[in-house]
């Protein structure tokens, strides 16, 4: 196991430099158009809840990948009609919105269609969900069109539909319109808020207590994908971000360079379960989330706790809260619901499989393979479909620290099931790497650091 403060440098490089990279880049092409009915009649903008009645106002499309870049908002028309403009290659969350109510309270319903919990149009084009339906025990809306029409629109497959629905659940984090608690949309305020989720592993060799593999075990060789020595990722750290706008606040809550026991400031990190009592984090950490931007969060720990869990992944949504003390309000974040320890390493998993080639002792290029945990011995090629869902249209970045430098070469790796990239950066041997981190977003909210190995034994950057 790498030490946390390791874990949390090497990160924040690697992030810096992917943002660097990347910078602001969008999916898609041309738009698609999302389109329905609510409650149509004489009362259409009325729902009869128990108490009291609420008027749906407007229809938002958030989109969990990030803060939100591609969201929108679309006004109810007074025969209850909406539209709204996506970006396909992209999930959305559709939530029915009163925004005569404040906070949470603004969420009447969220869009649900048998397992998935968001709609992710594959290419350009349009949708007419009908009439649609509020259910409000469940607080559920329901398309007045089939399934199988439904997915035909969106061009999904079943099987890509089934395998969306089974990892969907975290999109349900932004389902609060107003997440400061002013009482305005925050769509409405331009105010941009996000719940990031940071997971990172290790790698071992044929199971959990194997081995940790090293970049040898990447040399001119895949890892192996099946088999006593099949590569095994073991959880152990998470990290969970409010990010929101520096010019919001500006506080400082946890000092950046290593992790706290204590929030500064007046910052408070609460969880609320409806069925649990909520875990307490392992620390507090802040997060470099990009230009303009600031973060904080908790801290984790499964190494130090093997019984620990996420909030929310106890079977009902939590809601966390960051409290900031700076400026007297907190960033309210309802329906979190988050796999379990097990679950993230579990069937459907996605990891990145590189093998780095050499001619005379350097590398010269990299071999990658996107691969799909199919079971706690094997791994199988993910499919296009399967990556299209699951992975940002940045794909993944691959960055090495060399000991004789203070970063080291970087490397963009497509969202492709396969390819190869020329290694055509600083000369790099096996045991020149003093470290190595993998990081790729999924469409829906984590940040993974899987895939990446230690050094060789013996290897160590200078402090």
């Amino acid at each position: 196991m790498v030490e946390a403060v390791d874990v949390v440098e090497v990160t924040t490089r690697l992030v810096v430099a992917a943002l660097a990279l990347f910078g602001c880049a969008a999916g898609g092409g041309d738009n698609f158009t999302i389109t329905g009915r609510v409650a149509p009649g004489a009362v259409a903008r009325k729902v009869a809840l128990a108490a009291p009645d609420r008027t749906i106002t407007h229809v938002m499309a958030i989109d969990p990948e990030t803060a939100s870049p591609h969201s929108t908002l679309g006004a109810v028309g007074a025969d209850g009609s909406f539209e709204l403009e996506v970006t396909p290659g992209t999930p959305y969350v559709l939530v029915f919105v009163d925004d005569t109510a404040v906070g949470a309270d603004m969420a009447v319903a969220i869009f649900r269609a048998g397992t998935l919990h968001s709609l992710s149009p594959q290419l350009a084009g349009h949708i007419d969900l009908g009439d649609v339906s509020i259910d409000p025990t469940t607080q559920t809306a329901t398309s007045g069109v089939g399934y199988d029409e439904l997915l035909a629109s969106l061009g999904l497959s079943a099987a890509g539909a089934e395998y969306l629905g089974t990892i969907d659940d975290l999109s349900l984090r932004y389902a609060n319109p107003d997440i400061d608690g002013n009482g305005v949309i925050d769509l409405v305020e331009k105010h941009s808020f996000a719940l990031t989720f940071v997971v990172g592993s290790t790698l071992h060799s044929g199971s959990s207590t194997g081995r940790i593999l090293t970049i040898d075990d990447i040399t001119d060789t895949f890892l192996p994908d099946s088999g006593p020595d099949v590569a095994t990722p073991v959880f152990d750290q998470t990290f969970v971000y409010a990010e929101y706008p520096a010019v919001f606040d500006s506080t400082v809550y946890v000092v950046a360079g290593s992790p706290a026991t204590n929030l500064l400031n007046g910052g408070v990190y609460s969880v609320t379960e409806t069925d649990a009592t909520a875990a307490l984090p392992s620390g507090y950490s802040s997060t470099i989330a990009g230009t303009g931007t600031v973060g904080w969060g908790a801290i984790y720990n499964f190494d130090q706790d093997p019984g620990l869990e996420l909030p929310g992944s106890g079977g009902s949504p939590a809601t966390l809260a960051f409290t900031l003390g700076g400026i007297g309000a907190s960033l309210t974040f309802t329906n979190v619901v988050t796999p379990t320890h097990e679950a993230l390493a579990a069937s459907g998993a996605l990891a990145l499989f590189l093998r780095l080639d050499t001619t005379a002792g350097l590398y010269t290029s990299i071999d990658y393979r996107w691969m799909k945990r199919a079971s706690d011995t094997s791994w199988v090629p993910a499919t296009g479909e399967e990556i299209a869902l699951t992975l940002s249209s940045d794909g993944a970045y691959v960055g090495f620290q060399h000991v004789g430098t203070t970063n080291g070469p970087g490397f963009a790796i497509p969202a492709e099931p396969t390819g190869t990239i020329a290694w055509d950066q600083l000369s790099t041997g096996p045991d020149d790497i003093c470290a190595m981190a993998v990081s790729y977003d999924d469409r829906l909210g984590l940040q993974h650091f899987i895939g990446a190995v230690l050094p060789n034994p013996g290897i160590s950057c200078p402090r």
